[in-house]
């Protein structure tokens, strides 16, 4: 959590960045990155916002005391979040109301302090320029 939490710190000093590839965001619909649903770059405020907003997953997410062999066997959602080469992903399952989530190289399942309302809000906003 604290990986992505710095990245998106980075991100938000590098601001003015010009080199709208330095920051990018995928989601991915389905376990094994099957589909591809969204690519964003920084090449504008709003798309460096949008990519914020997404990033705001972790944050004041709480670890579960789950298992993680009991997360979902196949998870909703893959986001990758790249900044300057350096790729954070989490793994992302819808629960009911709740939005859980891991990080592929650690063993906690935490979840995040956002609504499935409003993550489902921010997936479907239109990108407009």
């Amino acid at each position: 959590m604290k990986k992505l939490l710095s990245l998106l710190l980075l991100a938000l000093t590098l601001g003015g960045c010009s080199v709208p590839n330095s920051l990018q965001l995928d989601l991915y619909q389905g376990f094994g990155q099957n589909m591809k649903l969204l690519h964003l770059n920084a090449s504008n405020h709003k798309n460096r916002q949008r990519i914020e907003e997404f990033a705001s997953i972790v944050e004041g997410a709480e670890p579960l005391e789950k298992d993680i062999g009991l997360f979902a066997y196949y998870p909703d959602y893959i986001l990758e979040i790249t900044q300057n080469g350096r790729k954070e992903s989490i793994v992302l399952d819808i629960n009911g109301e709740f939005l859980d989530f891991y990080y592929p190289d650690q063993q906690v399942v935490y979840r995040s302090s956002m609504a499935v309302a409003d993550f489902k809000k921010l997936l479907h906003k239109l990108a407009t320029r």
